[in-house]
């Protein structure tokens, strides 16, 4: 999930909204691209006490806040096509409320639903300013239950973790390969899809239905799918959401010719953002 909204939104029909896809360029870039400048300052990260660093190393206000888990708070690198990012993670959802804040130079957590675990942010605090970095939450995957998955509770959650970094690693790829990031279905399905490969070694259409909270053959949504459509006219959410419904079986068919034949990184994201969603539904008929 991305943190920046624009506070006007000009509201879209399904037909435009179903449109979105990225250009793909004509030529492979050498891939990894090389990590973006800010990346060196978080070296000595590793190894150090979390707000021990952010307070001395990059002056953040870190001790305004109370941690729950000052013990879980960790700081790594993501290795990504598009570079390398640091990656914050935190042990508690008040906790990741309160990173958030600092990193965006608030005096106050904002309120988040306990869905929202994971954001690939640019940070807006003083000394770190356009820092891009993940910042993610250990709890389970779309505040799911293990059950609902058919796995124990810690099988969930570690494979909730590594669904969560692969997700936000493929939204900071469409950014830096392919210009740019939306919150949007096709975005959404496309890094569920490489955190799905990721935690499981597949995609499935079903499990996908389930994170998104949506009904196969039906056009309605209980799940995170609508957040993502709060841009479309109310009265045409449910074709969206039909219009999901359908693709997803038509992307598992796509990723599994490509995962069966090992197809590289770059083939399955330009593959998966490189066509819309209106576009495979034409296709199907």
């Amino acid at each position: 999930m991305k943190t920046v909204m624009n506070c006007w939104r000009k509201e879209q029909t399904a037909s435009e909204y179903l449109q979105h896809f990225y250009e793909v360029p004509e030529e492979r870039p050498e891939l990894p691209l090389a990590d973006e400048a800010f990346v060196s300052q978080w070296q000595e990260a590793e190894g150090q006490g979390v707000l021990a660093f952010l307070a001395e190393d990059m002056g953040l206000p870190v001790f305004a806040f109370a941690w729950e888990a000052e013990e879980e708070l960790r700081i790594s690198f993501a290795r990504t096509a598009g570079g390398r990012l640091p990656v914050i993670a935190t042990g508690t959802h008040e906790d990741f409320r309160a990173m958030e804040a600092v990193l965006g130079s608030c005096e106050e957590k904002r309120e988040l639903p306990p869905t929202v675990n994971a954001f690939t942010l640019e940070a807006k605090a003083e000394g770190i300013f356009r820092h891009r970095l993940l910042l993610l939450n250990r709890a389970p995957y779309s505040n799911l239950p293990a059950e609902a998955l058919g796995l124990t509770g810690a099988d969930w959650l570690e494979c909730s973790s590594r669904l969560r970094l692969a997700h936000e690693c493929a939204h900071y790829e469409t950014l830096r390969l392919l210009g740019g990031m939306k919150n949007h279905a096709l975005d959404e399905i496309l890094a569920d899809a490489l955190g799905q490969v990721a935690a499981f070694g597949d995609f499935s259409a079903d499990r996908q239905r389930i994170f998104f909270g949506l009904v196969q053959g039906k056009d309605t949504c209980t799940g995170r799918l609508s957040f993502y459509t709060r841009n479309v006219c109310r009265e045409d959410r449910g074709v969206v959401y039909w219009a999901v419904d359908r693709v997803l079986d038509i992307i598992e068919a796509e990723l599994q010719e490509m995962l069966s034949r090992k197809a590289e990184d770059w083939e399955i994201l330009t593959a998966l953002a490189g066509r819309s969603i209106a576009d495979r539904l034409a296709g199907e008929r």
